[in-house]
């Protein structure tokens, strides 16, 4: 069915895998594993070369991930962000090796078919992994996701790479749109010419998306009021403490870009918008994109652009998609 914008008076964007690509996050993560189970700082056995990694990076991503087949695998658990994806990857890792000291591709094979084993979705199976991890004894302190201990390692690991220091290069200083910009651009200028809101609603810290939309001069398209990123998730399960994270699937990003100018995290969190929803649309290409639009009763266009199209299609067929497109251009 055509994308039919008239309909709507807003539209939120996610962005890794609509707009922007997950390559340099996915390598990001990859090497933050590879760290954080071989270097004696972290949890490993022995001193890595830094540098040796980031010329290897791709070596370290496809045996790491298998490929890609491992990013599949942990995303189909509608897990959304790449921190998240490390935080399982490391995790299993540690459960089957313990003691893992070789750089062995078959025992990523293993980390692989476990995860795809999993039963359990986000945000439960967070916990089930942190038992996991504790249970073999592997790794000290905390093990739980969003606490001190392991979770702040990996993110200070994978911020380093990503962003990078003052001995190397962050990864995204080679992030590319994921179509050609000028297609981009002319979606947006199109959608805004009609009347239309245009929102963000991304697992990304704030910098981190701001940083390549400022780049390629895409950010004007965007209100700034309708901008919901990582930093907004945090500070509301700070103020809020809720029971599960308010991380997708849960709606709260897409809430806060549609709403932010007019209601509080705690209103955002706790009533019924489901009838102001109606008129806005959400655009993603990941399960978490979809479960969280359709929590919020907003209408779901999924895009074919993410790591697996042919599985992508076939879950948003299968969970009520409203619209099934080839890219974001289909949207004008």
């Amino acid at each position: 069915m055509k994308f039919q914008p008239e309909k709507f008076s807003k539209i939120i964007f996610d962005m890794d895998g609509v707009i922007t690509s997950e390559y340099t996050y996915w390598d990001s993560a990859a090497l933050t594993v590879y760290q954080l189970l071989y270097d004696y700082r972290y949890y490993g056995k022995s001193e890595i070369d830094r540098a040796w990694c980031r010329k290897n990076c791709k070596e370290i991503y496809n045996t790491i991930f298998c490929g890609g087949k491992t990013v599949r695998a942990v995303k189909s658990l509608g897990v959304n962000t790449n921190w998240d994806l490390a935080y399982i990857v490391f995790c299993v890792s540690k459960y089957l090796s313990p003691e893992l000291t070789e750089f062995d591709p078959w025992h990523f094979q293993s980390v692989c078919m476990f995860i795809e084993n999993i039963t359990a979705n986000a945000p439960e199976v967070y916990d089930l992994i942190a038992g996991l991890v504790k249970s073999a004894g592997a790794v000290p302190g905390d093990c739980k996701r969003s606490s001190d201990g392991l979770w702040s390692n990996l993110v200070g690991c994978f911020q380093k790479w990503y962003l990078g220091d003052e001995n190397l290069p962050g990864l995204n200083r080679s992030e590319a749109p994921l179509i050609p910009l000028e297609k981009i651009k002319q979606t947006l200028s199109a959608l805004k010419n009609k009347g239309i809101r245009l929102g963000i609603g991304t697992g990304r810290p704030r910098a981190e998306i701001i940083f390549p939309l400022e780049n390629w001069g895409i950010l004007q398209y965007f209100e700034s009021e309708m901008i919901a990123t990582y930093d907004d998730i945090l500070n509301a399960e700070k103020l809020l403490d809720p029971e599960v994270t308010l991380s997708k699937p849960h709606p709260f990003v897409f809430l806060k870009a549609a709403f932010s100018a007019e209601l509080s995290d705690k209103e955002l969190t706790e009533n019924d918008l489901k009838e102001k929803c109606k008129d806005i649309a959400v655009i993603g290409d990941a399960p978490s994109d979809l479960l969280a639009a359709k929590a919020a009763d907003m209408c779901f266009a999924g895009v074919l652009t993410g790591i697996d199209r042919a599985s992508a299609e076939e879950y948003f067929s299968a969970h009520g998609a409203d619209y099934i497109l080839n890219d974001m251009s289909e949207l004008a």
